[in-house]
């Protein structure tokens, strides 16, 4: 079993039940086997690889020319305002996305989408419940501050749910929650570090992480998407490729200042205390 997808121009990513690795094309319209769409039906194994493969091969491409900046308390309520408005986005579109797979007789496709507003809601409200044990106004914060990656984020995955055909949005779900299952214990120590003391501001985080549902999620995703078309699976792959480019990359116009980003989340500060908590 063999499985791949043209992530750019001159670049494939190849997947067998054993690994996944980048491949060069010589010449896109020569003798190459890989130049051409897949045809053949896949297994469980090999699109584990290829959705593994695709989301190794755009964080290697992004994480060469980009520095992220270093974690501070103002730095994660940022982070959570971001959370607020992917969780809050992905019920509702998610729904869209059942509705229209349904429109398709794609029952499959439909049902999976309806798991997703179940298994997502309310998940706006942990990061809303951070952003105040830190001592914002939680609700007027999100209100006016949307970080670009979350913007971009959501656009992308509008886009592919209203697409004709909407199947990149399961590329979507896999790679943030893929994603979140590399936040481990480790990651959930160094955020706490930056936080005030006695500060519990990692509910959302909690359920984004290794430590939740999500692990289960890729494996529902996985099974889902294994026995979908080629073209499904292609469209699958791409769009994990490209949302994981968005989770990666820089901002347009580089990252917040430290400075800027505490004059801006000072407007939304809710707590006398909270603004000297922030810089401590």
């Amino acid at each position: 079993m063999i499985e791949w997808v043209k992530v750019e121009p001159n670049q494939v990513v190849v997947a067998t039940e054993e690994r996944a690795w980048l491949h060069q094309l010589a010449n896109a319209n020569g003798d190459d086997p890989f130049a051409g769409p897949m045809q053949e039906a896949g297994n469980l194994a090999t699109i584990r690889q290829l959705l593994d493969g695709v989301i190794a091969v755009a964080q290697s491409s992004m994480l060469r020319t980009a520095t992220r900046p270093s974690l501070t308390a103002a730095r994660w309520a940022w982070r959570l305002a971001g959370y607020y408005h992917t969780t809050h986005a992905t019920p509702r579109l998610m729904a869209e996305a059942a509705g229209c797979f349904a429109a398709l007789g794609r029952q499959e496709l439909a049902e999976y989408s309806k798991s997703k507003v179940e298994d997502e809601g309310g998940h706006d409200q942990l990061a809303l419940r951070d952003l105040g044990a830190l001592g914002y106004d939680a609700e007027k914060l999100v209100a006016e501050l949307i970080p670009p990656t979350a913007a971009a984020l959501v656009d992308h995955f509008t886009e592919l749910v209203r697409a004709e055909n909407p199947a990149g949005c399961i590329g979507y779900a896999y790679a943030l929650e893929r994603l979140a299952t590399t936040h481990d214990k480790n990651y959930l120590r160094q955020v706490e570090t930056v936080l005030p003391p006695n500060t519990k501001a990692t509910r959302c985080l909690r359920v984004h992480s290794s430590m939740s549902a999500d692990a289960q999620h890729v494996e529902d995703a996985l099974k889902v998407t294994a026995h979908q078309s080629a073209e499904d699976r292609r469209l699958i792959a791409l769009a994990a490729y490209e949302t994981t480019r968005i989770c990666c990359s820089p901002p347009v116009g580089g990252h917040i200042t430290e400075t800027e980003l505490q004059n801006r989340l000072s407007a939304f500060v809710s707590k006398p205390q909270a603004a000297l908590k922030m810089a401590a």
